[in-house]
């Protein structure tokens, strides 16, 4: 696997787990059911959800530049090497390509 791929599978992963929220109960989701016993108006329902992913990209970001050590987890600034499962290193540019493809 290539870095770029990696990032293209968090993407479609952060998109799916979305729209399943966006879904309400019917995307069987504790989070989607809850946003459903809220009763919100769907243009409501619909910003709460695009506040929820863009929650979990900037968290996603995070962690991925806490991985690459251009941030810190909980005050430990470390690199950290990602190898994928032939041991491919996937790290070193991660989190810009996360920025480039998600974050822009």
């Amino acid at each position: 696997m290539k870095p770029e791929q990696l990032i293209a599978n968090i993407k479609e992963e952060i998109e799916s787990i979305v729209s399943l929220y966006g879904q309400g109960s019917e995307g069987q989701t504790d989070l989607g059911i809850k946003l459903d016993s809220l009763g919100l108006s769907p243009e409501v329902k619909e910003k709460v959800v695009g506040l929820i992913k863009q929650a979990i990209e900037e968290s996603t970001y995070n962690l991925i530049c806490g991985l690459e050590g251009s941030a810190s987890i909980a005050g430990t600034q470390e690199c950290y090497e990602i190898k994928d499962e032939s041991g491919n290193t996937l790290s070193g540019e991660l989190d810009s390509l996360f920025y480039e493809q998600i974050m822009e």
